[in-house]
């Protein structure tokens, strides 16, 4: 028999405390002092990334559409404290609602639990409650990532607005874990009313629609541009491009240089029309991250081969350090050449590798790439010298020629240059293969300099 349970008529969980209550008109007048007669600063985040600025206590954001609809996934920052405090999505819900109306306030994590904005203009605000429960602006969906949609697909990629931040805020010495859940602008999200799920419509947001915040102190912001574009297809299909567009972000400046972007240069004046220099920045932006990814498998391969030579070396370690280890000595290693120790001091330049790598540094990576090409390739170019006539002599033999018989130095049965060689035929493609990509992130890097002295 089917249970039945009383009927309770809903009760709102949190009644709205008094320091959530903004008063409309000090809203509306710090508002208009902030767009009174001063010269903005702009900012535009190209489609499918993310870019950053900062902001000071009391400054005015807008946030708007020059091409097209598009949503997208904010997060914010105490600037003082980026570590501790940060925006907390699921307070800001149960203080406020699901979907932020203006002059709601955006809230701060524990144990702080502080005001960090306050949405004060929308253009969209006459939409409200639509029939089937869906609005504007939610503190409910976590923000689009890579994770999820391997789980669904089973492909991976690098392409979410998750992904997105991360990259954006390492020039702020924050990384994965700093991103956090987002406030979604401009998306049209909801719960079924069957089911209970989170759903989503395309964007009623157009060409020339905006929102606008009130920093209530200094922060760091970070806005991604959604790669689902105005979100009218499913987490996992395929979005085409022109579904997606750029945002523009507006400031008035309360000091020089406010606006700071990984990649995105400060953008004066424009009106959405640069849709060129804006996809190069996207590009460099994207071969970046690649290649960063790519020359950290390197790095981790160079240390694998830096625990194969140290084995070799063990027995020569321990004999200078007097320890005698039967089951070592008993292999029977032959000493090493000074080139195997020589070779050994090209895994500390790794750590150049992935500092530069962190702060986006190309006079480290260019000092990355002289180390690799010394200390790495000039042991391994005297190696393959120094047994090139025992290799040759080896491949020269005629089949069933027994080794004892020869002048070729044997280790354990085997051509002891011949291993050599195996050895260094790794290393060497790791060695190339770092500087490939080393070389990739300088030009992507200089790429954006340039970009940015271009502005």
């Amino acid at each position: 028999m089917k249970r039945t349970f009383d009927y309770h008529p809903p009760t709102v969980c949190y009644d709205k405390p008094a320091a959530a209550v903004v008063s409309e008109q000090d809203c509306e007048s710090r508002r208009r002092r902030a767009l009174a007669g001063r010269r903005v600063q702009e900012l535009i985040v190209p489609k499918k990334s993310a870019r950053t600025w900062t902001m000071q206590a009391g400054d005015l954001c807008r946030v708007s559409l020059p091409e097209g609809s598009q949503v997208g996934d904010l997060n914010l920052w105490n600037l003082e404290n980026p570590r501790r405090e940060r925006f907390f999505s699921g307070k800001t819900r149960q203080i406020h609602s699901t979907h932020l109306k203006t002059y709601d306030r955006l809230w701060s994590c524990f144990p702080y639990l502080r005001p960090m904005a306050a949405f004060v203009k929308d253009t969209l605000e006459d939409y409200g409650v639509d029939r089937d429960g869906g609005s504007l602006h939610d503190v409910v969906g976590t923000r689009c990532d890579d994770y999820i949609y391997k789980l669904i697909t089973g492909e991976d990629r690098f392409g979410s607005c998750h992904s997105y931040l991360t990259e954006a805020v390492k020039e702020h010495g924050l990384d994965e874990v700093d991103v956090h859940d987002t406030w979604n602008i401009f998306m049209c999200t909801g719960f079924t009313r069957d089911t209970q799920q989170y759903f989503c419509k395309p964007s009623p947001a157009r060409k020339g629609d905006y929102i606008e915040f009130l920093a209530e102190m200094n922060l760091l912001v970070a806005l991604s541009a959604c790669p689902q574009g105005d979100v009218s297809i499913q987490v996992g299909q395929k979005v085409p491009d022109e579904k997606c567009f750029p945002m523009k972000v507006e400031l008035p400046p309360s000091r020089e240089q406010t606006m700071a972007s990984r990649g995105g240069p400060m953008v004066l004046g424009t009106d959405g029309t640069d849709f060129e220099h804006r996809q190069r920045v996207a590009a460099h932006y994207q071969i970046s991250a690649l290649n960063k990814s790519r020359l950290k498998y390197c790095i981790f391969f160079h240390y694998l081969l830096f625990f194969v030579m140290l084995v070799k070396l063990s027995a020569d370690i321990l004999d200078r350090l007097d320890i005698f280890i039967l089951e070592i000595e008993e292999l029977q290693i032959p000493p090493p050449l000074w080139w195997e120790y020589f070779w050994c001091l090209s895994v500390f330049l790794s750590f150049i590798g992935l500092a530069s790598i962190r702060g986006n540094r190309v006079n480290d990576m260019k000092k990355y790439m002289v180390g690799i090409s010394t200390i790495g390739f000039v042991p391994l170019l005297y190696c393959i010298f120094y047994y090139l006539n025992d290799v040759l002599e080896y491949l020269g033999l005629e089949e069933g020629t027994d080794l004892d018989d020869t002048d070729i130095f044997v280790w354990q049965g085997y051509p002891y240059g011949l291993l050599w060689y195996g050895f260094v035929l790794m290393a060497f493609q790791v060695h190339f293969f770092s500087l490939f990509f080393a070389w990739n992130l300088i030009k992507a890097w200089r790429g954006r300099s340039a970009l940015k002295k271009g502005q």
